[in-house]
């Protein structure tokens, strides 16, 4: 009984630090088994999508995130991330048929949720979908902005960021 207060507090902790503004620290794997550490993206700007295959917003803004792909490529310090929700085999599937280029991270959804959700009244934890983020190098948040309207804001945070 004394460890479900134990428990209640270390959840609740672990959501406050949702609401940082700073880059999130974790490590995972990408779509082709490749690690990433956010604490090692130090001094590069940060370009996160939050998404999922069967979100019709998501794939919607697809094509312009490609864009400022394109944009960047061969910049070593920017770095484009998709966090989805959606598991590997489902990504295997899609990907094929809308390629998406940002780095795809996998079964993300535990990532998505401790670190970008935000609880509501009723303790329920809510994520919108398709969410943007860009940190600067210093890994300070800069942009979250959610839906397609937050592709123009990414590129602007982006312009400023990178000369």
């Amino acid at each position: 009984m004394k460890l479900l207060p134990v428990f209640l507090t270390i959840l609740l902790l672990a959501f406050a630090g949702s609401a940082q503004s700073k880059l999130p620290a974790f490590v995972t794997v990408d779509m082709a088994g490749n690690k990433i550490d956010t604490r090692q993206l130090h001094g590069k700007v940060v370009v996160m999508n939050l998404w999922f295959v069967n979100c019709p917003n998501c794939l919607d803004e697809i094509k312009q995130l490609n864009q400022l792909v394109d944009a960047y490529k061969g910049r070593s310090d920017v770095v484009f991330l998709g966090l989805a929700a959606s598991p590997k085999y489902m990504l295997d599937k899609f990907l094929i048929k809308s390629p998406f280029k940002y780095t795809i991270v996998p079964d993300s959804t535990m990532i998505i949720l401790s670190q970008f959700g935000t609880p509501d009244k009723n303790g329920d934890i809510n994520v919108p979908f398709p969410m943007h983020y860009v940190f600067d190098r210093d890994g300070k948040e800069l942009v979250k902005e959610q839906g397609i309207k937050g592709v123009a804001t990414v590129r602007e945070a982006l312009a400023k960021q990178v000369r």
